[in-house]
């Protein structure tokens, strides 16, 4: 993407690589049964910037429940995130990936860090959004935004400046699009986000932030 939303991605993704750059660790522990089939030695000995997107979707699937700790999901978080935007077929979901990070208990890293990751997480709602709304003009509206933005509140980011701007009127599409599906059609995760959750039924219900 060529666009000022698409070079914000790019800029932060940057950012990430060089804030989280660390040598890989010596091994990624997991439960006996399922390390063997997450392709670990792949991501271990693959230049980060170089791991495919399916190898990373194995390990990101059972990051925190059956392998993995801090120490290897931060080495990999540039690569994961960067995937997720530059390769969306083969990465795991916003709301999955995005969820990670609090299993990580990211809100106890470094400050500058935390900053990174928010920068990062607002450029990719940018992108999200200006993609579904392009979609709009040929009679298709996507729903990349709210995953995006779903994701953000099961991680513990405040939703409400990108509420708002589902309230600006170039993004009316989208949120008549949000409100024609709501509640029963909206993503599945906000059940673990019941806050962000709280604050999303204020904008579909009234139309305002």
């Amino acid at each position: 993407m060529s666009s000022l939303a698409g070079q914000r991605v790019r800029e932060a993704v940057e950012e990430l690589y060089r804030t989280f750059e660390a040598p890989p660790p010596s091994a990624i522990e997991g439960c006996p049964c399922c390390i063997s089939t997450r392709g670990t030695d792949v991501l271990l000995t693959t230049p980060l910037r170089q791991i495919a997107g399916q190898a990373l979707w194995r390990y990101v699937s059972g990051a925190f429940l059956t392998i993995g700790d801090k120490a290897d999901f931060r080495y990999l978080l540039p690569r994961i995130l960067d995937v997720s935007v530059s390769d969306p077929g083969n990465a795991n979901d916003p709301e999955i990936v995005l969820g990670k990070l609090a299993l990580a208990e990211w809100r106890s890293w470094a400050l500058d860090e935390q900053r990174t990751i928010e920068s990062f997480v607002g450029a990719w709602f940018d992108q999200a959004l200006e993609g579904d709304l392009a979609e709009a003009d040929v009679g298709y509206i996507g729903m990349d935004a709210e995953s995006v933005l779903c994701g953000a509140a099961r991680a513990a980011i405040p939703i409400r400046p990108w509420l708002l701007r589902l309230s600006a009127p170039d993004a009316a599409p989208l949120l008549a699009e949000m409100q024609r599906r709501w509640p029963g059609n909206m993503s599945p995760f906000w059940e673990f986000a019941p806050e962000g959750l709280k604050e999303m039924s204020t904008i579909l219900s009234q139309g305002r932030a």
